[in-house]
This record gives C-alpha cells, structure tokens and sequence, in this order.
C-alpha cells in the first residue's frame, strides 16, 4: 500500500496546485489587452487575410460570433505538435516534438488504462477477455505506452544535450531547466527498462491503475511494484505528477488563459461594463518599479503617473 499511498498523495498535490493556479489566473488583475488580429474564433470572412470585426463600422455594436471550431483548428496543432516552434525554430523542434510527444502519449495510455479498469469494474472482464474490443483497447495500451516511452527517451536525451551544446539555449537556461529534463528524463528510462526487462505487455501497469481506483485492488493477481524498475517508475512517475504543477511546466494548463484571456480577447470595452471597471480598478494600482522615469514610488497611482509629464520631459 506505500506506492499507493504516494500515488494518493501526488494526485491530491496535482489536483490543489492545479487548482490554485487556475483560481490564481482568474483573480488576477485584467491582462493588458491585445487587440491584435487575427483573433482565431471570428467567424467572419476577414480571418482569411488577417483581419477582424473591428474593422467594421461601429464594430463595438455588433455582437461578434464565436467559432469552437476555427479556435481548434488553431490550438490542436499548436498544442500536440507544436506549429509555432516548427516555423520559428525548427531544430529545436527536432527534440522538443518527441518530448512533449511522448508525455501527451503517456497521459494517454492512462487514460485508456483507467478506461480498462472501469469496464473491469462494471462488469464488462468478459468483453475483454476475448473480444474484439479487449484487443483492441489492450493493443491501444501497449502501442500508446511503448511509443510514448521511446519519444520521451529520446526527446528528453536530445533536449537535454540540446540545452549543452546550443550556446543560446545554455545562457538562459537554469539549474532548474536541467533539473525538469533530467527528472523526466528518468521517469522515461525507467518506465522504459520495466517494460523492456519485466512488463512488456503492461499488465503489471494496468494492474496498478486499476488499483489506484479500488483502493489496492488486485487484477489477475498482479502485484505492481515488486521489480526494482517497476517501484523507481511507480515512484518517479507519482511525484512527477506532484511537481510539475508546482514549476513553470505547468504552461499545458496556462495556455488556455493565455489565448483566451489574453491574446483572443476581443470583447469590446463599453462604458459602464465589467471591463471598464477592471481597468479602473488597475488604474488605482501603486506600482513601486525601480525604473525612475516612471516614478513608480508606491505612493502614485497608474492614474497618477498615466496624468502626468515625467520629469525629463518638464
């Protein structure tokens, strides 16, 4: 039960420093808007060359529609393969696909995984026994787990050696940066070496997951964790799900905010409304900058300081 345990316990972290931060970024003060088209859910004509509503006649009185659609269309191919890193660095994006690659894949065969456990629980053990859908959720697990630990092997490899040798990369890396890669890194081989040397089907996997969600539940008499490779991956795996909301990995869930609130918000400020009173509320700020033409004291305002003449100018 002490796997299980910190497994518990890395899960409950994950959950409230998931949440904290996502409570975090909805209490912030309003974001400095953007206002930059294209904005990615416009459903008008004007997003094919670049433009936006706004170019429009009043356009603050007119209610613009929104597209699901055209914002996935944007954000999967971002997301998954990352689009912006293969037009702007494409070296870079050599070793950082496969690393980002394989942990997306990894989250995905626990998904199936628990998926696994829950038709067990319900009852459905004989549909996959020999069924065509056993087979093939089964063949899903092992081809998701298996391509998942090699991409991740050799993205995190090639990352790491990436952040060595690219003098750029290396002066602004930190101890930290290569402290993340290298944690990951070893989840990644050692969750390699268990399926290689002791579960290549991931049966002792599944049956671990299927008793993280009965309490220590057996599946077939498996018992995870009795390898040395399989425990330091059971070990490796819970407490990387415990940090990496607690460091700036977390940007998988950030971006969300960061397209949303931030670059794709397009919603008019009118007078009278929720966004008028949020800058307002920014303007009675007292910034305290180190930066002496700005005069950021911490006794002024943003009103203050956005009123007056700095003193270089007088």
């Amino acid at each position: 039960m002490g796997f299980y345990t910190l497994s518990y316990l890395c899960i409950l972290v994950f959950i409230l420093a998931t949440g904290y931060r996502v409570y975090r970024q909805w209490t912030l003060p309003i974001h400095l808007r953007w206002e930059i088209y294209p904005v990615q859910h416009e459903t008008t004509d004007k997003l094919a060359h670049g433009g936006s509503y706004m170019e429009e006649l009043n356009w603050w009185e007119k209610k613009p529609g929104g597209s699901l659609f055209n914002e996935m269309k944007y954000m999967v191919p971002e997301i998954l393969f990352i689009r912006g890193l293969w037009k702007e660095n494409r070296g870079l994006w050599w070793v950082s696909f496969p690393f980002h690659f394989g942990l997306y894949l990894m989250i995905v065969t626990f998904s199936l995984m628990v998926l696994h456990a829950l038709v067990i629980l319900w009852g459905g053990n004989t549909v996959l026994a020999g069924g065509a859908i056993g087979t093939l959720l089964n063949g899903l697990i092992v081809f998701m787990g298996w391509t998942g630990l090699v991409l991740g092997v050799i993205g995190s490899v090639g990352t790491f050696c990436r952040r060595i040798a690219d003098p750029e990369l290396r002066e602004y890396s930190s101890f930290v940066d290569y402290f993340n890669i290298l944690f990951i890194l070893l989840f990644f081989l050692f969750a390699f070496f268990t399926c290689l040397f002791v579960d290549p089907l991931l049966e002792g996997a599944k049956g671990y997951v299927f008793g993280l969600l009965t309490g220590g539940g057996s599946l077939n008499g498996s018992v995870p964790g009795q390898s040395f490779f399989g425990g330091a991956a059971i070990v490796l795996a819970s407490l990387l799900v415990a940090y990496i909301p607690l460091t700036h990995m977390s940007h998988m869930v950030m971006k969300y905010f960061f397209y949303h609130n931030v670059k794709w918000d397009d919603a008019p400020n009118l007078r009278g409304g929720s966004i008028e009173a949020a800058v307002l509320e920014n303007l009675a700020l007292k910034p305290t900058w180190n930066a002496k033409h700005v005069e950021a004291d911490g006794r002024k305002s943003w009103l203050d300081i956005a009123s007056s003449v700095p003193k270089e100018m007088k």
